[in-house]
């Protein structure tokens, strides 16, 4: 089976008229009524097409949008089923899909026709040109997903790209991160990034906004407005998380060619109460994803022992997470705990490489100008 070809999506903001979004807003219900029309209904994928055609003999307003849209709602729901299925396969207990609000429907996909990027305007079959800003040029268009969040609208293209044959890859370009709370990442370069935690920073008036917004009669205007202030809120904090991250890991990604990872449990790790919120607020999963698509090779060894083991003669010391500093007893190594763990990760990640790709190995990784830089003690061995 030949491998499908990758697919970048790129999103952009789009800038409709009032009576474009009007015709959005009738694009994004016509699509949910088909939705809900058929998500009561267990039916495969073909049967759920050939009923499409005939409801558009009986409910003829369907005619107003492109056709090859409104199939795409049915494969929305068959690949829901699928997921549902293979979950329950697995022992999960899963409920069934439910009808949707005008609030919870906000997107719908044109597939492969019914679309053209020219000029700085997307023009969409039975909607028209709408203004679109362009911070590049896409190609290969397969897919457009216009979304709408906080009245705003984008699109979400869908490019192809060629997958190039050969990647260079230099084994000693490589680095280990070590990502936590405190400091967002301490990696084994001594590169230290502090973590900005812009919940915590934007709490006050987030609590401001939900008191408001509980004391508003629900469906009122004044209601709408403060669940848009609160929404508006929520976007900044997530614009700048985003765009956080998407610096970090471009860093990460300009400088090396491998980067190890520790496999954190965040499931489980949000179990603990006291740093659930913080642990979110850092966006390490999200930070993982930007780096798998950005860095040649990312991989990711057992965050057991990281923070313990000694990076120079691999005995463990024992500490609570309130010791930030790691002193080895036995070599007599004093660094910081989480340069110690990204050491460790680094010496993980690189005994996973086959052993004709190790040009550093292990040993080498606290090579003598950073011993000299901390003023660790080189011992003769």
């Amino acid at each position: 089976m030949d491998e499908l070809p990758p697919v970048r999506n790129y999103k952009f903001r789009l800038y409709p008229t009032a009576m474009q979004k009007q015709r959005l807003l009738e694009t994004l219900d016509g699509c949910r009524w088909v939705y809900n029309y058929f998500v009561g209904k267990n039916m495969s994928r073909q049967d759920m097409q050939f009923a499409l055609t005939e409801l558009k003999e009986a409910e003829p307003f369907l005619r107003n949008y492109h056709s090859k849209m409104l199939q795409m709602v049915v494969h929305k729901i068959d690949v829901a089923h699928r997921a549902l299925r293979a979950l329950r396969r697995n022992g999960h207990r899963i409920g069934k899909l439910h009808y949707l609000t005008d609030e919870e429907y906000s997107s719908f996909t044109y597939n492969q026709s019914g679309f053209k990027i020219s000029n700085s305007e997307l023009w969409l079959s039975k909607i028209g040109r709408i203004r679109i800003k362009l911070h590049r040029q896409p190609i290969n268009i397969k897919q457009v997903t216009v979304k709408q969040r906080n009245s705003k609208w984008y699109a979400v293209v869908a490019c192809e790209f060629a997958k190039p044959l050969f990647r260079f890859i230099n084994p000693a370009r490589s680095i280990g991160i070590d990502v936590g709370i405190t400091k967002f990442s301490h990696d084994s370069e001594n590169h230290i990034v502090e973590n900005p935690l812009f919940l915590r920073q934007m709490l006050k008036p987030l609590r401001r906004a939900n008191r408001t917004l509980s004391c508003r009669q629900k469906g009122s205007n004044n209601w709408k407005k403060a669940k848009s202030r609160l929404q508006r809120l929520h976007e900044r904090i997530r614009n700048k998380r985003n765009d956080f991250l998407h610096k970090t890991s471009s860093y990460y990604s300009k400088r090396f060619d491998i980067v190890f990872l520790e496999r954190l449990q965040v499931l489980n790790m949000i179990k603990n109460f006291h740093l659930a919120r913080s642990i979110i607020d850092s966006g390490w999963s999200t930070f993982k994803q930007m780096l798998q698509y950005k860095v040649n090779i990312v991989l990711e060894v057992s965050a057991a022992y990281t923070s313990i083991k000694c990076s120079r003669c691999n005995h463990q010391v024992p500490k609570v997470l309130a010791v930030r500093t790691h002193h080895c007893g036995m070599c007599g190594l004093a660094i910081d705990r989480d340069f110690n763990s990204s050491l460790n990760v680094k010496q993980d990640g690189l005994k996973l490489l086959p052993v004709e790709r190790r040009e550093v190995t292990p040993a080498e990784i606290l090579n003598d100008s950073l011993k000299q830089e901390l003023r660790i003690p080189v011992f003769d061995r």
